[in-house]
């Protein structure tokens, strides 16, 4: 017979604690025991608890090897058995009569009646479980979460996703905390009455003039979305926001001019000024393209029983010397030239100057919302977890660090998909194939450089060190640049349209201030997205900052060196941040360290 100790640590979220009975058996090289009830007087496992329990084993099981922990709801006499309520449980400490503390991480959901098969905190790849009982175990763990989740394609073309058909359907284990979720639809309701209460959520109507829409803007207000605001119709306001905006992964620089995209030293001599040509800036470096081209001929969507529209512009950028600021020297609104696509210039009149600005803002809008957020940051991190949970046992060290409508969307992200590739995700090569690793003021390639902090098959550990830094960087920090800012960019809503309700104009001299407003989204459309880029912008609690991780898998000593080590360099990073971001008009604030989350929370 021995006497082991056992020390059980339950989570503190809301409904961690359970009324259901645990009991364990303990796995070892000689054996296993039956199942040691943990059973003190009054009830256990209350939310934030940890307990001590005592367990004999009928005989000696040898050197531990995993541990198996039961749940089942109480039995009353007359009544019979309970409902089963579910469990978070933080860890289980074992202490064998001789020897040390043996500490098996959990932090789960013990849904329901069941079983749970728990290894020592030491990670392990497979070819380190010698044992074939813990190998037995690696193999059946895998199988179990491969039946659990399960690929299916959402759409034709989109990435593989999990197979649940609703958000209810989820485990609780991915899903929302119960305590955010309840933040998130708290948030969400008093917003919707606000403006139902204005009057602006039934308004299909247009807005009567640009004061008229300073109404939605008082809804609420951020130094973001005021700069925003000030600042809109400025050109080098529209050029920043290419490099620290909510898109700053587009721009490019441009060695040589698309034979579609006719520019002539006569359209942009007066930005460019004397002694110089587009050929001598080409040359020189200083000229850069955004292309919103796989936009073309895309699907719009209807409004109001209004068709909506979309353009496929071409932006030319020029890069002034002595590091002045960037600023827009020529737009396309369209993949095509001719005279019914003219090239527009700072230089025309006022309002076709600022559509065509607008027209580009707009096509920011559906690039970044499909593609560089949705996409890039929601769909493939979904690939990256769910290939994690079927392909990673718990124990294995990687698991441990871990204005168109759907079907313009839809179309988006086929087209993007087949463009996709590797480099594209790594922030180091990505930079060096845009050229723009010396343009001046880019916070975005500055901040996102440090943090990925990293030296391509996988052949080599290098090799998946960069992968691995890539999945963390593209679920963590890359979410955080594309996505806070949302509601900085669209309070102000011309300054990001949603939709566009005419097309885009195909000659010069017509516009005017009755005309844009005309083409921008309806009341009812603006409050809509305003709301929900609002809702997305703005974690609602629960917030957990890249570095810190309160699920403490990791046991040995030297994973625990390297997360302090990191969680350092993360705070030096962000001292740099706060102190660069003082001498800034618009500090960029969105790869802060402490403001970024550890993963896609929102």
């Amino acid at each position: 017979m021995a006497e082991f100790r056992v020390r059980v640590s339950t989570g503190e979220a809301f409904g961690a604690g359970t009324w259901d009975k645990v009991s364990v058996s303990i796995v070892g090289t000689r054996g296993e025991s039956p199942p040691l009830p943990l059973d003190n007087l009054g009830k256990e496992f209350t939310a934030g608890a940890e307990e001590d329990f005592r367990v004999t084993l009928p005989e000696d099981v040898g050197r531990v090897l995993l541990l198996r922990v039961h749940k089942a709801p109480p039995v009353l006499p007359l009544l019979g058995p309970l409902a089963p309520d579910a469990w978070f449980c933080r860890w289980f400490q074992l202490t064998p009569p001789r020897g040390g503390h043996l500490l098996f991480p959990c932090y789960q959901w013990l849904e329901g009646a069941g079983t749970l098969v728990l290894q020592e905190g030491t990670a392990k790849v497979s070819w380190a479980d010698h044992h074939p009982v813990l190998q037995q175990q690696r193999q059946e763990e895998l199988q179990d979460r491969q039946e659990m989740y399960q690929w299916k394609a959402y759409n034709p073309g989109w990435p593989h996703c999990l197979d649940e058909k609703t958000v209810e359907d989820l485990e609780l284990n991915i899903k929302y905390s119960t305590a955010k979720n309840a933040n998130f639809y708290l948030q969400a309701g008093s917003a919707f009455a606000e403006m139902k209460i204005k009057g602006l959520l039934d308004r299909k109507g247009l807005w009567r003039s640009l004061n008229e829409m300073k109404r939605i803007f008082n809804f609420r207000r951020t130094p973001g979305a005021e700069h925003a605001f000030e600042h809109w119709q400025e050109d080098a306001f529209f050029a920043s926001q290419f490099l620290n905006g909510l898109n700053p992964v587009l721009i490019r620089r441009c060695h040589y001019l698309p034979k579609n995209f006719p520019v002539t030293d006569a359209m942009v001599a007066s930005v460019l000024g004397p002694g110089t040509s587009l050929q001598a800036e080409l040359e020189k470096g200083s000229l850069f393209l955004v292309d919103h081209g796989i936009l073309s001929g895309i699907q719009t969507n209807v409004i109001n029983g209004k068709p909506q529209f979309s353009a496929a512009p071409m932006t030319l950028l020029y890069q002034s010397p002595g590091c002045g600021p960037l600023l827009p020297l020529a737009i396309q609104l369209s993949q095509t030239p001719g005279p019914n696509s003219p090239i527009f210039l700072p230089t025309d009149d006022k309002w076709d100057w600022l559509l065509a600005k607008t027209w580009v803002r707009n096509a920011e809008f559906f690039f970044h919302e499909a593609l560089t957020h949705l996409l890039h940051s929601h769909l493939l991190p979904e690939v990256f977890t769910l290939a994690t949970l079927r392909q990673l046992p718990h124990c294995h060290p990687l698991f441990k660090s871990t204005g168109i409508g759907i079907e313009g969307f839809s179309e988006l992200i086929q087209r993007n998909m087949k463009q996709l590739n590797y480099s594209l995700l790594c922030l180091p090569e990505d930079i060096r194939t845009r050229g723009v690793e010396d343009i001046p003021g880019y916070y975005y390639r500055d901040d996102g450089m440090q943090i990925w902090g990293i030296p391509s098959s996988l052949e080599t550990r290098e090799a998946l060190v960069q992968y691995v830094t890539m999945v963390i960087f593209t679920c963590s920090a890359k979410h955080a640049a594309v996505s806070a800012g949302q509601f900085d960019s669209c309070a102000w809503m011309p300054n990001l349209p949603p939709s566009m309700q005419l097309p885009p104009p195909t000659s010069k001299g017509l516009a005017t201030c009755e005309g844009f407003i005309a083409t921008l989204p309806p009341v009812n459309a603006t409050c809509d997205i305003i709301l929900a880029l609002w809702l997305l912008s703005k974690e609602p609690g629960d917030r957990r900052p890249l570095g810190t991780y309160p699920d403490e898998h990791f046991t040995e000593e030297a994973p625990r060196r390297s997360i302090a080590t990191f969680q350092s360099r993360l705070a030096q990073i962000s001292r740099g941040i706060q102190e660069r971001n003082w001498g800034l008009v618009l500090p960029y604030t969105y790869l802060d360290p402490p403001l970024i989350e550890n993963s896609v929370s929102i």
